[in-house]
């Protein structure tokens, strides 16, 4: 099971450096790792609609209307954290997600109601797809390669391998649960 510190501490590893024991400890790379964690947690979250956390709601509905281009303004959830909008309750409805001065985050649409389907900002490493975990792990690698090796050439190999893992995790995550309806067509409809 991930834990914040071991996937820190793989993300060291991979730069050939010491592990931590705790995002506490009194060392540099702690501290790093203690500053880049959620920033890339919620990165690599937001870099693709992962199943472990999708998450649907019903958004209250503000009383004040935007300025133009919509009827209705929606609070975005906090608990849990909406960090991506993927899609409202139909796929016809439009929406943006855009920041309102007296409101913060919102969405705005043209629907009187507004359920969503959003990646939810995931706190639990416990929860995480081992998938996840791997591209986490590759994304820390980044941050930390720089302020912890001083090479850009270890750099480069560190973004070559997250986009590999990341690709890898969005493939496998990406295949979970899909139904392949088969839609009757004229060659279909021919066939015995």
């Amino acid at each position: 099971m991930a834990t914040e510190v071991s996937i820190c501490s793989n993300a060291l590893r991979q730069l050939g450096d010491d592990p931590i024991t705790s995002l506490n400890d009194d060392t540099t790379r702690a501290r790093l790792c203690n500053g880049f964690f959620n920033d890339a947690r919620d990165a690599v979250l937001r870099a693709h609609p992962w199943n472990f956390a999708i998450t649907r709601a019903s958004l209250a509905r503000l009383s004040d209307a935007p300025p133009y281009g919509f009827a209705f303004q929606f609070a975005l959830p906090t608990d849990p954290y909406c960090l991506r909008v993927l899609e409202m309750e139909e796929a016809s409805y439009i929406f943006k997600i855009e920041n309102s001065p007296a409101n913060g985050r919102v969405l705005v649409t043209n629907e009187s109601n507004a359920n969503i389907l959003f990646v939810a900002r995931v706190t639990d490493a416990a929860q995480f797809d081992t998938l996840f975990v791997d591209a986490l792990t590759a994304k820390m690698s980044v941050d930390l390669c720089y302020p912890v090796t001083g090479s850009t050439s270890l750099l480069d190999k560190m973004n070559a391998l997250y986009e590999k893992k990341l690709s890898e995790a969005r493939s496998v995550d990406g295949m979970e649960g899909v139904i392949d309806d088969l839609q009757s067509d004229t060659f279909t409809s021919f066939r015995i």
